[in-house]
């Protein structure tokens, strides 16, 4: 007698079931709390973190404290980037950050996150731009995650063949970029 090979395959069912479960189970809504607005002279020319697996798009330190200031993925609008890329040390900027992260600068340990950016009274990001943005990043990485968990759970269900995979990926793929192109929804 030979055995049958089943179609069931058990890691992939419980890594997607693991995925959707924290996915669905964990609220990345942004807290809007109470902000206080501070004028810093930057140091150095802020830094741009692309291409690294880092949680912030820029970061800089101030003359006046110690602490790292970031400005996280996903919180800049389009078309905004260049203006902040080209702060230079020197240059007065007005900051917006959470009271608890204010309380943090004397000690300098702690990374502050930027709330809010703007000189001489034009803003770079306002915190209105900021919760929006932050919000459609954490869509689009819920969206991301439960495309991943589903196609491991139906992998893990049945053994779907390569092309069939190739083909959903591809379409879903395909989807993203329109969406990006066509500014729809999440973009």
């Amino acid at each position: 007698m030979t055995k049958q090979k089943s179609n069931f395959n058990w890691y992939f069912l419980l890594a997607g079931i693991l995925i959707m479960y924290f996915v669905l189970t964990n609220n990345l809504s942004i807290k809007h709390s109470s902000l206080e607005k501070i004028i810093v002279e930057l140091d150095k020319d802020i830094t741009n973190v692309k291409g690294r697996r880092s949680s912030v798009d820029y970061k800089f330190w101030t003359k006046e404290y110690k602490n790292q200031f970031n400005i996280l993925n996903g919180s800049i609008t389009r078309g905004k980037h260049k203006a902040i890329a080209d702060l230079k040390g020197g240059q007065l900027v007005e900051l917006y950050i959470t009271t608890a992260d204010l309380k943090n600068l004397s000690e300098g340990k702690e990374d502050v996150d930027i709330i809010g950016l703007s000189q001489n009274g034009i803003p770079l990001m306002t915190t209105d731009e900021f919760y929006h943005n932050r919000d459609l990043y954490k869509l689009r990485l819920k969206i991301f995650s439960v495309f991943i968990a589903l196609m491991l759970i139906l992998n893990g269900l049945t053994n779907i063949p390569k092309k069939i995979n190739y083909i959903i990926v591809g379409t879903f793929i395909g989807t993203i970029i329109t969406m990006r192109i066509l500014e729809i929804d999440i973009y």
